[in-house]
């Protein structure tokens, strides 16, 4: 039952966020991104690597909200945002090589599958018809994860990827592509001019590219020796469990949309 009134309130909180002006959207969206870096930084310090936990937090939300002026504007900030948190870094290991090697490549990394993919669904409001293109990445994503975990609850036999993740099975996956297929089918009726063989190819790639978001976090986790990323949303872990899928689906779908590919 907590489980399910969680997944209610984050449900009833997106559809009111997404359907304001998409500065709220933004604004909303660099919460969440804070609240993920400070548990990205907990990780890597169970881990013994002392990412910049403040200034990459602060770097990281600039990048994303650049987004609001296009992905020109966004790769400026990201230009300026390297180089300032290495140098956040260097401060904090002066003394120590070893750990500045590690905190840098976290803190790079950090922005790479926070910033950036973040900034790329705020980036993605500001699209035309882009409350629409939000629903239909946060569709094929979730449905997707319910079909795998169903599908390999039910089916499961063979192992994916058990040094990552030791529950999750290739049936499931298989079940999850499927899953994101037909929820892309169904939501491309709500976007112009998209088919649903269109939609449903789109979203099985958007699909299939989560559960490498999925597996590249439980790789996070199993590394720090956590099970989840905090205890911040009951039943369901943390901010990080909830999104770590959405994040490269989310960058690879901003990119189609970019590139022309879709819409």
């Amino acid at each position: 039952m907590t489980r399910f009134l969680t997944a209610t309130a984050i449900i009833a909180a997106l559809l009111v966020v997404l359907y304001l002006p998409p500065l709220a959207f933004a604004l909303a969206m660099g919460a969440v991104l804070l609240l993920a870096w400070n548990e990205f930084s907990v990780l890597c310090q169970k881990m013994i690597v002392g990412v910049a936990a403040a200034p990459g937090a602060l770097l990281a939300l600039g990048v994303a909200l650049a987004f609001t002026a296009g992905p020109s504007t966004a790769v400026v900030a990201l230009l300026f945002a390297v180089p300032a948190l290495a140098l956040a870094t260097l401060r904090d290991h002066f003394a120590d090589p070893a750990g500045l090697t590690a905190a840098s490549g976290a803190g790079l990394a950090g922005l790479a599958w926070l910033a950036i993919p973040i900034g790329a669904q705020i980036g993605m409001r500001y699209e035309p018809h882009g409350a629409a293109w939000l629903l239909f990445l946060y569709a094929a994503v979730a449905v997707g994860d319910s079909a795998a975990f169903y599908g390999g609850t039910k089916f499961g036999k063979h192992r994916l990827a058990p040094s990552l993740s030791p529950k999750k099975s290739v049936e499931g996956a298989l079940f999850g592509i499927a899953g994101s297929a037909i929820a892309g089918g169904v939501a491309s009726q709500w976007l112009p001019g998209m088919t649903y063989v269109t939609g449903a190819g789109a979203a099985a790639v958007l699909g299939l590219v989560g559960q490498a978001g999925d597996l590249i976090e439980s790789s996070l986790k199993r590394t720090a020796g956590q099970k989840d990323s905090s205890n911040l949303l009951p039943g369901h872990g943390g901010i990080l469990d909830r999104i770590d899928a959405h994040l490269p689906a989310g960058a690879v779908l901003y990119a189609a949309l970019r590139a022309g590919w879709l819409g």
